[in-house]
């Protein structure tokens, strides 16, 4: 199995971590599992007949046989099995072999943890359907798929949402991978689809790959985050294919924690991927425990809601800093650029969201942005958006997009170090700055309708 190294070929080209800042993010997995392999279909389980019995039981004894046993591969020949969820060790590898799709059941009750896999419950207190916990040297590669059938929960937390609206923002339902506590783990080549919430989620984890993997879901299926960092570092996402409903790749950092003062979310890299429906390489809205050190390069858009993104709101914001975005693409992406710390939904009564725009707020997508006139409020270090040393070049953003970028920060804590070098930008609306400086060279946004550049309280163009 390939391994990803610092300076390696992805994708055809050279991804040399060269980033001053960014040196310590050189570590990446190296996988190395020993020799035994465990065959499921050796214990029992069957792809060939009707979806109907699970094969939990095979596939669990032939990843606690290969972990027993000191490690080993988990094959997953040719088939469709339907399975509840699985625990993963150390020193295992689940390989998927072309034409074989894992089924996630979608039975409620085998999804709530017991007294002995309780420490693999995500933070939603649902069990994921693949857990990670507690465990080095993992992988999840080959090319085959996991499917997590997600239409029957989306269609639940819709049901729940008509019953109780505040639930809108809930994403009360499991995760397809979730890694947690863990260190030197990588996801490579499968297809990962149709979660019931996040695809990938890293939490408390080091040295995380995930590399040449296609994650799809449907635009209709609500909160279906393709890859998400949280509390974790030294993570690189690389040569994936990605179109889902909601982030692609969402960067968290819920907490302080002082054995990472520079931030508790550091040294991430996403690079090289191909980046369809969704809402863009985000950070947030979660950044409480600072975020430093990130490097997105070489990524393609086309079609989705936002490109690049940082958003957090007051009570969630933190430090976000020694970001560099370089060598973007983008084609008929809603919003290229958001860097925000506003980030409410609008409200759903139409008599507050108009009162709301007749103060001179604004939707942006499910956003409410408040008025220029939005007074300043007590600075805290781990509740404020504060966002500084924000470099953004060489982007090529073309076709119909509705508006250039949104530059917004809270008035008690502007904006600082924002840049733009060779940033060219077409839509139909321009760039909005407010609470921001930004210094510009070689740059141009171009408005189909109205000015080029928006300037509001506190909002300057640096020469």
């Amino acid at each position: 199995m390939s391994q990803i190294k610092p300076a390696s070929i992805v994708g055809g080209c050279i991804a040399l971590l060269s980033v001053a800042t960014f040196t310590d993010a050189a570590a990446s997995t190296n996988i190395q599992i020993p020799a035994k392999v465990c065959d499921v279909s050796a214990y029992g389980a069957n792809g060939e007949r009707q979806q109907i019995l699970l094969n939990t039981e095979p596939f669990q004894r032939a990843i606690d046989d290969c972990a027993a046993a000191g490690g080993g591969t988990v094959r997953v020949p040719r088939g469709n099995y339907l399975v509840a969820p699985l625990m993963l060790k150390s020193n295992i590898r689940l390989q998927l072999d072309k034409g074989s799709t894992i089924v996630a059941s979608t039975v409620e009750a085998s999804y709530r943890a017991t007294r002995d896999n309780k420490s693999a419950e995500a933070e939603n207190g649902w069990l994921p359907f693949i857990s990670i916990d507690n465990a080095q040297n993992v992988a999840i590669s080959g090319q085959g798929s996991i499917d997590g059938q997600g239409a029957v929960w989306w269609e639940r937390w819709r049901a729940n949402v008509r019953e109780t609206p505040a639930k809108r923002s809930s994403t009360d339902r499991p995760r397809l991978i979730y890694i947690k506590n863990s260190r030197n783990i990588l996801v490579e080549g499968v297809t990962l689809t149709n979660s019931p919430s996040f695809h990938v989620v890293m939490r408390y984890s080091e040295d995380v790959d995930v590399n040449g993997t296609r994650i799809i879901s449907p635009a209709f299926a609500p909160n279906t985050d393709a890859i998400d960092p949280i509390d974790s570092r030294n993570v690189r996402i690389t040569n994936n294919f990605i179109d889902c409903n909601d982030d692609h790749v969402a960067i968290k950092a819920e907490k302080l924690d002082p054995r990472y003062p520079d931030g508790v979310t550091s040294n991430i890299y996403v690079g090289y991927n191909t980046l369809k429906g969704g809402r863009g390489i985000s950070i947030g809205s979660e950044t409480a425990g600072g975020v430093s050190n990130v490097l997105v390069e070489h990524n393609n858009f086309e079609g989705s809601m936002y490109g690049l993104r940082i958003k957090s709101p007051r009570g969630k914001g933190g430090k976000v800093s020694n970001v560099t975005y370089r060598d973007t693409r983008m084609v008929d992406v809603g919003v290229p650029l958001v860097l925000s710390g506003y980030y409410k939904g609008a409200p759903d009564d139409a008599a507050e969201l108009a009162r709301a725009l007749a103060e001179g707020g604004f939707v942006v997508g499910d956003q409410l942005y408040p008025a220029d006139s939005d007074p300043a409020v007590a600075f805290d270090v781990a509740k404020t958006p504060h966002f500084s040393n924000i470099k953004i070049s060489n982007l090529l953003s073309t076709g119909e997009s509705k508006a250039a970028a949104y530059i917004v920060g809270v008035p008690e804590a502007p904006l600082e170090g924002i840049s733009f070098d060779n940033v060219k930008i077409e839509a139909e609306r321009g760039m909005l700055v407010r609470n921001a400086s930004l210094r510009s060279v070689s740059s141009q946004i171009k408005a189909r309708k109205g000015e080029n550049l928006i300037l509001q309280k506190g909002g300057q163009i640096l020469k």
